[in-house]
């Protein structure tokens, strides 16, 4: 009979403990996606909670992105997108700085993953109080928080471009992205333009790759975007990134380093004289243009191309052999205003047989506005102290580190992580503010070469 009385009263407390026992439902909204300077990382989750939730110790969460558990730093009340708002009945979750833990975004073919999980949850033996009501769970986890994130790529105005391929018969499509600031747009002035060519890594048809991958989206940040300057004017100048499907140094016989024209040779420049059409605020004798890699050959291929026609250049472990551009070609390239970005380290694209030699020619053929930083390794910032790959040569140039160059030699080249040179040219404190100050004395007005904008 004891027994009986003792199991009745287990069960009864067993019962009442359930009873007293609540789960907190939230909805999760969307991810923010933050880039660094060699990986991008999710350091914001955005929820819905079924109750608001105004006051209570986030210290009791526990949050996992893609299998890692993270510490939440802050939360605040927002809109579904995570902009804050204090009467906002969705929360956000500010993680803990994760640099390097985003490896992984994107898949094959270029595309971001949709796979990527998130789950928010209570730390073990904790319990979240709001108010009079006690939670001891709380049920929130999606695997599709990639599909709709958060990032600095939003700030860009997204659209397509078709024109005619180069080489063979047919079209190609771009896709871009250009940041517009209004306090530029509304200034009544002409303002600069600065085009990014993207990598290897970075084609495809969704350019938040082409935006995040390199971490392109540091040129509309404050700290570059001060270095430019509209005479009369604001501040700051236009951003245009451009993607192409496959890569830039794709060609109708195939992958190659300048022996033939890329297939995107005529539709970039369509695309580009059609942005300057169609934005009239641009200033057509300050046009600046640069890339890393893959996009590096290329704006080598369009100075080539196109002499005289963008005020400036920076390419960035560019990938256009130096066998493969003629004396000619070296003649009238040591006409533009060039300022080369590379470490000596690179083992991907060999400075060897690219820019060094490149360089040096360029020097020989009389050029007065060519410079060359070249760096011994790639030092990062995000993690003091931290060693990146030697084809990571445009994190100095996104980190606005790019300070000196070399000396105007056919000699040796002497690496150093010093800015990599000795020299400041034109007397620039860096490289943005020397390409701030170059403009095209004899601007030609392009005509259009077909395409249409979508």
């Amino acid at each position: 009979m004891k027994t009986i009385k003792f199991a009745l009263a287990a069960l009864a407390l067993t019962v009442a403990a359930a009873a007293g026992a609540q789960t907190l439902k939230m909805e999760p909204q969307v991810v923010g996606v933050t880039t660094y300077e060699a990986s991008t990382a999710v350091n914001l989750v955005v929820v819905k909670p079924e109750i608001k939730l105004d006051d209570f110790d986030f210290s009791v969460l526990a949050v996992n992105t893609n299998g890692t558990d993270r510490e939440v730093k802050s939360v605040y009340p927002c809109d579904s997108r995570g902009a804050f708002d204090p009467d906002g009945q969705y929360l956000a979750l500010g993680l803990e700085k994760a640099s390097g833990r985003g490896l992984g975004l994107t898949k094959g073919n270029n595309v971001w993953r949709e796979e990527y999980s998130v789950k928010v949850g209570l730390k073990p033996g904790k319990t979240l109080k709001v108010g009079k009501q006690k939670f001891t769970a709380i049920e929130c986890e999606t695997d599709k928080a990639l599909k709709d994130f958060v990032s600095e790529a939003d700030y860009f105005n997204k659209g397509s471009f078709t024109g005619k391929s180069t080489g063979k018969p047919g079209e190609e499509t771009l896709t871009y992205a250009s940041y517009e600031p209004w306090s530029l747009k509304g200034d009544g002035k002409a303002n600069p333009l600065i085009i990014w060519l993207h990598g290897g890594g970075e084609g495809g048809i969704d350019v938040s790759i082409t935006l995040l991958g390199n971490e392109v989206v540091s040129l509309i940040r404050p700290e570059i975007q001060s270095h430019f300057t509209t005479e009369g004017g604001a501040d700051g100048a236009y951003v245009l990134s451009i993607q192409c499907q496959t890569m830039w140094m794709g060609t109708s016989k195939g992958f190659g380093h300048g022996e033939y024209p890329s297939l995107y040779a005529d539709v970039l420049k369509s695309c580009i004289d059609n942005y300057v059409d169609t934005h009239p605020d641009v200033d057509r004798n300050r046009i600046y243009l640069g890339g890393c890699s893959n996009g590096g050959y290329m704006t080598m291929a369009m100075l080539i191309r196109n002499p005289k026609y963008f005020a400036a250049a920076y390419p960035t472990c560019e990938a256009y052999m130096d066998a493969n551009i003629s004396d000619n070609e070296i003649k009238a390239l040591a006409e533009e205003n060039i300022w080369i970005v590379q470490s000596y380290d690179d083992t991907t694209v060999d400075p060897k047989t690219h820019c060094i030699p490149t360089f040096q020619r360029l020097v020989k053929a009389g050029a007065q506005n060519v410079w060359m930083s070249m760096f011994e390794n790639v030092q990062g910032i995000d993690n003091p102290g931290q060693k990146l790959m030697g084809h990571f040569s445009w994190c100095y140039l996104f980190n606005d580190a790019v300070t000196k160059s070399q000396e105007q030699s056919e000699g040796d080249v002497k690496p150093s992580n010093d800015g990599g040179g000795s020299v400041a040219p034109q007397g620039h404190a860096n490289i943005f503010e020397w390409m701030n100050a170059q403009v095209l004395t004899a601007p030609a007005q392009p005509q259009q070469q077909g395409g249409q904008r979508r």
